[in-house]
């Protein structure tokens, strides 16, 4: 007896995605252990395997009885031969696995598309769509209020030479809650938008904070840790508020004077913090380092590689990305995947490696599944990023598998 068995977890196959299959489901059996699929194809052909294997994640592995035909077709991965007595015993029930024909999010196609089906599912995505819709909607109100109150508080120290720190302690809470509640894709959409140069500090710092906050998140801070490097993030450049704007401002390459000036702002941003009242060493030290570097070359001071604090390695990556976002801003591009390549090509190796991977491993994560504009205008869906290739991920376009190159690549994120 032939049978050949595709175990899917069942959050990482994309919605409305199809196999014509009969579908066994296995209950958790603990909390670690993730909800799953079996599904049993009799026909299973080389070109079904090449589509699961781009449209599941790459640590999700497909197994078939027939080991010898599957190691052709795969590279790496572990693999289960089935025999005949558990094949029975799961098509009989008396395994874990139970025989179900529709599950949540993969079912069985019928013998020809009806109407009713189409329709359901074209009903079912513009759902799917007006629901985002609303809730970016919702997102990007939520940031504006935070970031109206966040240049509120800059321009009040900009007259004091002090910062309201109970109102930067509500921003901080504000952003910590954004982040523990939405999207993450949302959260870099809404930092991806257009902004102006006049609104570029208090925007600046504000989304350094998110994008801290993200990395806290990552790396599984405790609730005081994600607050402190949140709000290293938000401070880090309110030195700038004593340096001349148009020497901030200036758009053509900066004179030795003026860059030495400009180097001035993280020990400016320290002493305003200091003269606030603000007295914890890991926020003070974040915010004073965030321009040192692990080679040495950074400034004010320098500093080696091991004096360097966390929460300043931390918020270099944050200030580069976002300085990196806001040029392609006003040179129209808008793509996380070109700024993602760039950190992983040594293009800023003066940063800490161990936090840059971090950060893009689960940026990349984020992305998958989302919805991206490509160059000749239409729509896609990313399915695979190879960490080697992270600036042609592997898409869907009109239900098909692409692999993006130099000649059809993303854009930009599509906008909710």
């Amino acid at each position: 007896m032939s049978a050949d068995f595709v175990p899917v977890k069942l959050r990482t196959l994309p919605i409305d995605t199809l196999l014509e299959c009969e579908v066994y489901f296995r209950k958790p059996g603990d909390e670690q252990e993730k909800l799953s699929l079996l599904c049993e194809n009799q026909t299973i052909t080389k070109e079904l395997i090449e589509r699961l294997k781009r449209a599941i994640f790459p640590e999700t592995h497909i197994y078939i009885d027939r080991k010898c035909v599957i190691e052709l077709l795969f590279d790496k991965g572990h693999f289960l031969e089935l025999s005949e007595k558990d094949v029975e015993a799961i098509r009989n029930g008396e395994s874990p696995w139970m025989k179900r024909r529709e599950a949540m999010d993969v079912v069985t196609i019928p013998p020809k598309k009806t109407e009713p089906v189409v329709k359901a599912h074209s009903n079912a995505e513009e759902y799917k769509q007006k629901f985002r819709a609303q809730e970016f909607a919702e997102v990007v109100k939520k940031y504006d209020e935070v970031k109206n109150v966040t240049e509120g508080m800059l321009a009040s120290a900009a007259e004091t030479g002090m910062i309201d720190t109970t109102q930067g302690a509500q921003i901080v809470k504000n952003v910590q809650e954004q982040v523990d509640k939405t999207d993450v894709s949302m959260i870099i959409q809404t930092i991806n938008r257009i902004r102006t140069a006049d609104e570029y500090l208090h925007t600046h710092c504000l989304n350094v904070a998110f994008l801290n906050g993200l990395m806290g998140k990552w790396l599984k801070f405790n609730a005081v840790r994600q607050n402190e490097v949140v709000e290293s993030g938000l401070f880090h450049d309110i030195g700038k508020l004593e340096i001349d704007s148009a020497l901030l401002q200036k758009s053509e390459g900066l004179t030795k004077e003026e860059f030495d000036e400009l180097k001035k702002h993280p020990i400016l941003s320290l002493e305003m913090l200091v003269k606030s009242g603000v007295r914890n060493k890991a926020i003070l030290e974040g915010v004073a380092q965030h321009h040192e570097r692990v080679n040495a070359t950074g400034y004010p001071k320098g500093l080696a590689s091991k004096e360097i604090c966390e929460y300043a390695r931390i918020t270099a990556i944050s200030d580069t990305y976002d300085a990196m976002v806001t040029k392609r801003i006003f040179a129209e591009s808008h793509s996380p995947f070109v700024i993602l390549n760039e950190f992983a090509q040594g293009g800023y190796s003066e940063l800490d490696i161990k936090y840059v991977n971090i950060f893009i491993d689960c940026m990349v994560e984020e992305l998958k599944g989302k919805e991206i504009v490509m160059s000749d205008g239409r729509t896609a869906t990313v399915l695979l990023v190879s960490p080697r290739q992270l600036l042609y991920p592997i898409v869907e376009i009109d239900g098909k598998v692409v692999m993006t190159n130099e000649e059809l690549y993303c854009t930009r994120m599509k906008e909710v």
